[in-house]
């Protein structure tokens, strides 16, 4: 299962393209069989470790967001395909896994696991080449612990013309799980080769990646529109803040909102701004825009986002309490609004 190599290659290299680092750990030519997806097979699935300090080694920081991964693949036949596959991430403390035959790894301590690409076609890499695959989400390592990679291979059918990955020889870092008719509830085997890697992650994360952010103006609520984001990945996030514009111009700090600190999985915010007098406006837009501030109190702005308000353009016409008083709009209890559309509404303030 080896054979020799007579180019001299170091066991990790690392060097950066347009700001994002490449680092590579493994360069040895050992054949890994069953890595990363046991093609003889309907399904299979195989784990890889990798320790913290060869991640240290090779430049990778804790924070760094790591991007994408390439395999050095060997001997795949031409137009070989494997359907629905999926890569994911975590931490783990263990330096080693434990003997094959496990139905799961409930007794190893693995946190923050991340899809990082899911449901993907792969088609096999001819010649030896170093295949890459770019993540759907980052993962975010934390700078101490091991990480495990793992391939999941859902795509039900077998095929010969599989080839395999190029590795190193270490012991109690790599297994592999395969079955034919369903997917493997136990690892198969230990591989005492642990596939060559490059792991691609940027120099200097943004503190959160921003995944999307929107506003609606909610039916039957004329002055209350509602604000949603998302983020990908967070990193010494303190909180978030919103502001707000009738112009675009001018601005004003409506609320903050916590943040996650760190994360590396889809958070999602929402936060609803009311009682804004529409009749007031207008050019039948409202603005919005999101900023960020880090605990160290570096503070980044996103894009401005319109919302249109001109198709349900209405306002308050009475506010009153359960006794029939009028109330402000900052009045404390139960507050009853009459609006200029008919419509009535029943809100508590705390």
């Amino acid at each position: 299962m080896k054979h020799l190599s007579s180019l001299l290659i170091f066991s990790t290299i690392s060097f950066s393209i347009f700001g994002q680092q490449i680092s590579q750990i493994g360069s040895d030519f050992d054949n890994c069989p069953g890595t990363p997806a046991y093609g003889l097979y309907d399904y299979s699935q195989s784990a890889m470790l990798y320790l913290a300090t060869e991640l240290e080694g090779v430049g990778i920081s804790a924070g760094n967001s790591i991007t994408a991964i390439q395999f050095q693949f060997n001997s795949w036949e031409s137009g070989y395909e494997l359907n629905d596959q999926t890569i994911k991430m975590s931490h783990i403390a263990e330096s080693s896994l434990p003997d094959p035959g496990l139905p799961d790894y409930s007794s190893l301590t693995i946190s923050n696991t991340t899809t990082v690409k899911e449901e993907f076609d792969f088609r096999g890499f001819t010649g030896i080449t170093w295949g890459q695959f770019d993540f759907d989400t980052p993962f975010i390592w934390d700078g101490t612990s091991n990480i495990l990679i793992t391939w999941e291979n859902r795509d039900g059918s077998w095929e010969s013309g599989y080839g395999w990955l190029e590795g190193r020889d270490v012991s109690n870092r790599c297994h592999i799980w395969y079955r034919d008719n369903s997917y493997p509830t136990a690892s198969s085997s230990a591989n005492r080769y642990l596939p060559n890697i490059r792991l691609h992650s940027n120099f200097n994360p943004l503190p959160i990646t921003l995944n999307s952010f929107s506003g609606k103006l909610l039916s039957g609520f004329g002055n209350s529109i509602q604000l949603d984001w998302s983020t990908a990945s967070e990193k010494d996030n303190n909180y978030f803040t919103l502001w707000r514009s009738f112009d675009g111009q001018t601005w004003e700090d409506i609320t903050t909102v916590a943040g996650a600190g760190n994360s590396n999985q889809l958070l999602t915010y929402q936060y609803i701004d009311r009682n804004i007098i529409l009749q007031f406006i207008e050019n039948n837009t409202i603005y919005y825009k999101l900023s960020q501030t880090d605990y160290d109190g570096s503070t980044e702005f996103f894009q401005i986002i319109p919302v249109e308000i001109q198709a349900a353009k209405t306002y308050v016409v009475t506010r009153t309490n359960l006794m029939g008083q009028e109330v402000g709009q900052n009045h404390r209890g139960f507050i009853i609004e009459t609006w200029s559309n008919g419509v009535t509404t029943k809100t508590y303030n705390k």
